[in-house]
């Protein structure tokens, strides 16, 4: 009975152990992917099995959305809390430094807050001087610096002669490199879940920078996407050709944002290596290659044994049009600019396999992953716990997802109807268990003056 009791003693401390123990996160950021994957439909032509399969491990957010449709601005919003109208950092040419410069970031609250390692690779903020870390007061303990470009060819592979589309930041095609950028990445990450100490707490974040422009991908990647069977939206059954004659002038001047591209690709032809249908074959190669790398960091999680003991969450920074709207870029305030993959794996919390199509923002990372690690609440966060949702999916949930794109411009998102409104009053009202690829602007029919009404009591009553 002695040798009984001692065991189920020692059962019991060891149980209490691990209920204690501080859960790892690994935070998987990828730069530019659109809805148009597998992840969201198996008929959607970008390949993306990782993603699938990780899906099936946690939570699936069908309907997640950015808060700005750029880089710097949604990756600020993101590692603050803070919508742009809080931070006042609407773009890409904003340093978040400057302007919430005492901001307590979410690796750093991990730090303070849990006792954490906070590690990171790749693009986590922005690249560049408006993403750069505070020196003296750093989110992390360590970071691996983006490898941008590494593998640059000779010259552009997409034959343009004139800049920028001539420059390696416009280029695109197939890549024969030693290392391509998120490979160094990739390859520093797993590196660290190998040797950092399992008995310390871990926030180890990945970057990976594919399928942000230069579009490049390995020839193997280029196999599963042959040119002529290259699916493009402009070929979707019922696009009429003058999407943009319902929209306001200041929506046609989002989508007209570098609108260089669309003007220089639509004017090659169609198999040149500079055509549209080259750029958007590329832009899904190089899709693909970001789930490759995906598949590589699950898959080093899983060698180290630290899975079942990890928070995995991955997101995109936002969407991206493809020629739809005549936009090859993001930044503007509809669908295919905003909705991007968001999954989040807590083991013993998110059922495995589990779908939620509740209207989200990645703005409810923050203070997701401080309640799933167990950090004190933080208050002047603008975005709320996604953990009622994680437990429950089908769970009620009234508020939906805003997005922003330059000071006094909002989209408000519930599960049914993406309502925009820009600074100067204009509207657009697009109804998307009809129409999920925005071609009918609804805001001027008076039948739907209710549904506007409702969706502007969740726009901003003040910007910074």
């Amino acid at each position: 009975m002695r040798i009984l009791a001692a065991l189920l003693l020692l059962l019991a401390l060891t149980a209490t152990l691990h209920a204690t123990e501080k859960p790892n996160v690994l935070f998987i950021a990828i730069d530019d992917m659109n809805d148009w994957t597998t992840l969201f439909n198996p008929e959607n032509p970008i390949q993306t099995p990782n993603l699938v399969k990780l899906a099936k491990r946690g939570c699936f957010f069908s309907q997640a959305y950015c808060a700005v449709p750029g880089c710097n601005p949604s990756r600020t919003a993101i590692l603050t809390g803070y919508y742009p109208t809080t931070s006042g950092v609407y773009n890409n040419g904003q340093s978040w430094r400057a302007l919430v410069p005492d901001v307590v970031t979410l690796p750093q609250y991990f730090r303070q807050q849990g006792g954490y390692t906070a590690l990171g690779a790749g693009k986590i903020f922005h690249h560049g001087h408006t993403g750069a870390d505070r020196k003296d007061n750093p989110s992390f303990n360590e970071f691996f610096k983006m490898r941008i470009h590494s593998g640059k060819p000779a010259k552009n592979l997409n034959g343009f002669k004139v800049r920028p589309l001539a420059s390696s930041a416009f280029d695109w095609g197939e890549l024969e490199a030693e290392k391509h950028t998120d490979e160094h990445t990739v390859e520093w990450v797993c590196d660290k879940m190998k040797t950092f100490p399992k008995d310390k707490p871990l926030f180890l974040a990945a970057g990976i920078f594919r399928p942000h422009l230069p579009f490049w991908a390995p020839p193997e990647t280029f196999k599963r996407y042959p040119f002529d069977e290259t699916k493009m939206p402009r070929e979707i059954k019922g696009m009429p050709e003058n999407d943009l004659d319902d929209v306001p002038p200041i929506g046609i001047k989002m989508a007209h944002t570098e609108y260089f591209i669309w003007k220089n690709t639509t004017a090659q032809p169609v198999n040149s290596p500079g055509s549209l249908k080259k750029m958007v074959q590329c832009y899904q190669a190089s899709a693909d290659f970001a789930d490759e790398m995906v598949g590589r960091l699950i898959d080093q999680l899983d060698a180290t044994g630290r899975a079942e003991n990890t928070i995995i969450i991955l997101w995109a920074d936002h969407g991206y049009h493809l020629g739809d709207k005549e936009a090859c870029v993001k930044f503007t305030l509809w669908e295919k600019a905003n909705h991007v993959p968001f999954i989040i794996v807590a083991p013993g919390v998110t059922k495995p396999g589990s779908r939620c199509e509740r209207p989200v923002s990645l703005l409810d990372i923050y203070p997701t992953l401080a309640e799933l690690a167990g950090l004190p609440k933080k208050k002047d966060l603008d975005g709320q716990s996604l953990v009622p949702l994680l437990k429950n999916p089908e769970a009620q949930w009234e508020r939906p997802a805003r997005m922003t794109q330059n000071k006094g411009n909002h989209a408000i998102r519930s599960q049914r109807w993406r309502y925009i409104r820009y600074k100067d009053g204009t509207e657009e009202l697009y109804d998307h268990t009809k129409d999920p690829w925005e071609w009918k602007n609804l805001a001027s029919d008076p039948q739907y003056k209710e549904v506007i009404e409702e969706h502007k009591k969740w726009l901003p009553t003040k910007e910074r």
